[in-house]
């Protein structure tokens, strides 16, 4: 096997590693004295981590890595202390070698009597002529005007309002509800537990919000209590879940591939090309 071969199929592993292996997010609140909060993202271990937990009469703790490297973090916080101290140590030394460079620079930077490049000087006056009655002729053009251009035609030019065509046409709606649908099912929780009471003192209002708890997850409402006569917001909230890039990828390109969707894409990008060659154009 060649040389060429292996680093193909390496690529080829790890694009798929990039699209398969998931991202995975857990969220936990806890409204229980004391009170509790904790929230992790991760991907690929380190390569993007994000963790937030709080509880009460203890600091915020928050960690944050991007590519293997803490952006965020206990860690991070004590190395920019110590680059901050270091800085202040040395800056009485920075600013002589700083103050040294701009005298030189101010040194070096002398005026030259006979300047090399051209005249830079006013805009020259075009010249007149005259006959020999004092009519004023047709004026000389001067060598230092700009030649104007004028702009190029384009025959596929689009016409001033080419997207209304696309924000009233009802299939680009369609496309866009069924990816948003597809990737929201895709990332919804895979573990969700809710326990405790919970209600307000408006039976109405708190009627209206069991119902349409009851309608949305009625197997994730069977360990709460509802309350309609008083204040009360004990319990704990737990989410697990995970997605991955590559489901995204295929819902993506499903949407990319519809008529609609196509159409609009091609127009906007005329009509980018169309404004930047007139920027261009005008300079």
């Amino acid at each position: 096997m060649s040389l060429w071969m292996i680093l193909l199929l390496l690529v080829i592993a790890f694009i798929i590693a990039i699209l398969c292996i998931p991202i995975i997010y857990s969220l936990k609140v806890s409204s229980r004295k004391p009170y509790e909060f904790d929230f992790r993202l991760e991907w690929m271990y380190r390569i993007l981590k994000v963790h937030i937990a709080y509880k009460q009469g203890h600091s915020l703790f928050k960690e944050v890595y991007v590519l293997g490297s803490m952006k965020v973090g206990s860690a991070r916080d004590y190395e920019d202390w110590l680059n901050r101290r270091v800085k202040e140590e040395l800056d009485p030394l920075a600013g002589e070698a700083e103050q040294d460079d701009v005298d030189s620079k101010e040194a070096q930077k002398e005026p030259d009597p006979y300047p090399v490049s051209g005249y830079s000087g006013p805009e020259p006056v075009q010249s007149v002529r005259f006959d020999k009655n004092g009519n004023v002729l047709h004026p000389v053009e001067s060598t230092s005007q700009k030649e104007t251009t004028e702009e190029p035609k384009d025959a596929k030019k689009l016409p001033k309002f080419w997207w209304w065509k696309h924000v009233s046409n009802p299939k680009l709606y369609e496309a866009l509800f069924t990816v948003s649908k597809q990737c929201a099912s895709h990332a919804s929780p895979r573990a969700f537990r809710l326990e405790g009471d919970f209600g307000i003192p408006r039976p109405y209002e708190m009627g209206l919000i069991t119902a349409a708890a009851y309608t949305l997850c009625p197997k994730q409402v069977e360990q709460v209590n509802f309350s309609y006569t008083e204040f009360a917001y004990t319990g704990s909230l737990e989410v697990k879940g995970h997605m991955q890039l590559g489901v995204f990828a295929f819902y993506g390109t499903l949407f990319v591939v519809k008529k609609a969707v196509r159409e609009c894409l091609i127009d906007s990008m005329k009509a980018f090309l169309q404004y930047r060659r007139r920027k261009q154009s005008a300079k």
